[in-house]
């Protein structure tokens, strides 16, 4: 579980791969404005995405963590406010709980012709309510 601005995101757990502080970006040519860059992660580059802006919120003014995903044989890491906690929710409580990635987000439409596994990978995240 991690909180990307106002929305708190369950990952699936099997492609993530570890947790760490936010780390140094370099700039990476003309990638779309939801890639900050590529970072340097155990020594490969591995470009981050900001979560905030995939959602269709405000680019996040500096991020606390990266979350290291496997999509495919490569790392994505996402960049995120912060991490909530580790853990699988029980199936049951799933089944309400909506779609991490919204219909309509021009972020959305871009991720889908630049990177479909990436893109899929996110489609099984799932939006959790905020505990009050």
């Amino acid at each position: 579980m991690v909180r990307a601005g106002v929305h708190h995101c369950g990952l699936p757990l099997p492609q993530v791969v570890e947790v760490c502080r936010a780390l140094p970006l370099q700039a990476w040519g003309n990638a779309p404005p939801y890639v900050l860059g590529l970072a340097r992660v155990r020594g490969e580059a591995v470009p981050v995405v900001d979560l905030r802006l995939v959602l269709g919120g405000q680019p996040l003014p500096a991020a606390a963590r990266f979350v290291s995903l496997r999509v495919d044989q490569r790392r994505i890491a996402l960049a995120v406010d912060e991490v909530l906690g580790l853990g699988s929710p029980e199936a049951s409580t799933l089944s309400p709980v909506p779609p991490l990635l919204a219909p309509d987000n021009p972020a959305v439409d871009s991720l889908s012709a630049l990177d479909p596994s990436l893109l899929l990978l996110l489609r099984a995240a799932r939006l959790f309510p905020i505990p009050s």
